[in-house]
């Protein structure tokens, strides 16, 4: 079925009247932050709970708010202090975004940690916040014993599932063509696309990609430092992972890594299924934090 973009965008702004809001200003939330120095950036951290540390690193090009909410709540009331600092161009997080390194990003991720997790912390990564998880493990394995890479993607991405996250955080694109970019690449079938439309910050989608073309590879640090223990969350519609790469991270690592596959969800996974994603890492988490 097709539709005129008058129409659709008619329909999408009815739609947006029905929808959860998730992007709200920052003077929303209810939980305090800090800011964490680190280097030439001024980290905005969403500090709550009180217990062992959790980090949790959000995905390519947007920030570390509403996507989390439901999964950082429901931490705090397991026992867990929950760290989310915001990317540099994100909310009020300030620093230089250009030439800009992944060394540089987990620097950020190690002053947060050192300032108000108590110098460890468990890191959740999602999307592009695994990549940061696995090269902050390496650097700082004494900081962050384990990692949650939620949504990974395979070390191949399929070259056309690959381009997408650069149409969907293009803002200046019609809303339609983002739209069955986000619903092609990020949400599984019969999820609403629509919540992913807002939230994106251009600038941080380019600093966050070009940090990661600069890296090269990653395939050597698949699993993280050495000794870094893994737990992988693999949405089972996910395109960036096709199901011939779900084993690879275990396979890699057997006496390190677990990998365990959510159903009904794909790229953006946490919106689409919350409940699944805590009932998966709470288990784990509370094994690994028992040694923090």
């Amino acid at each position: 079925m097709f539709f005129s973009s008058s129409l659709f965008l008619a329909f999408a702004a009815i739609c947006a009247h029905a929808l959860p809001v998730f992007t709200q200003p920052l003077a929303n939330y209810k939980w305090p932050t800090q800011f964490v120095r680190s280097g030439e950036a001024n980290i905005q951290v969403l500090v709550q709970g009180a217990g062992p540390t959790v980090v949790i690193i959000p995905s390519y090009g947007r920030d570390g708010g509403d996507d989390y909410n439901y999964f950082s709540n429901s931490l705090v009331e397991a026992g867990y202090l929950v760290l989310r600092p915001q990317p540099r161009g994100t909310f009020e997080s300030t620093g230089p975004i250009t030439n800009v390194t992944l060394e540089d990003l987990a620097a950020d991720i190690a002053a947060v940690i050192d300032t108000l997790g108590g110098g460890e912390a468990i890191v959740i990564g999602h999307a592009f916040g695994t990549f940061l998880a696995k090269v902050s493990s390496v650097l700082y394995p004494e900081k962050i014993p384990a990692i949650v890479v939620a949504a990974p993607g395979g070390i191949d991405l399929p070259t056309d599932i690959a381009k997408m996250p650069f149409i969907t955080g293009n803002t200046s694109l019609p809303i339609p063509e983002r739209l069955k970019a986000l619903q092609t690449a990020f949400f599984a079938p019969n999820h609403d696309a629509h919540i992913w439309i807002d939230g994106w910050y251009p600038d941080v989608l380019a600093m966050e990609h070009a940090a990661v073309e600069a890296y090269g590879s990653l395939a050597s640090h698949w699993g993280g430092a050495n000794t870094t223990q893994v737990l992988e969350l693999i949405p089972a519609d996910d395109p960036f992972q096709p199901k011939a790469q779900w084993n690879v991270t275990a396979d890699l690592y057997p006496n390190r890594a677990t990998s365990k596959v959510i159903a009904d969800a794909s790229h953006a996974l946490f919106p689409e299924q919350g409940k699944a994603v805590l009932e998966a890492v709470l288990p784990w988490l509370n094994q690994q934090s028992s040694h923090i």
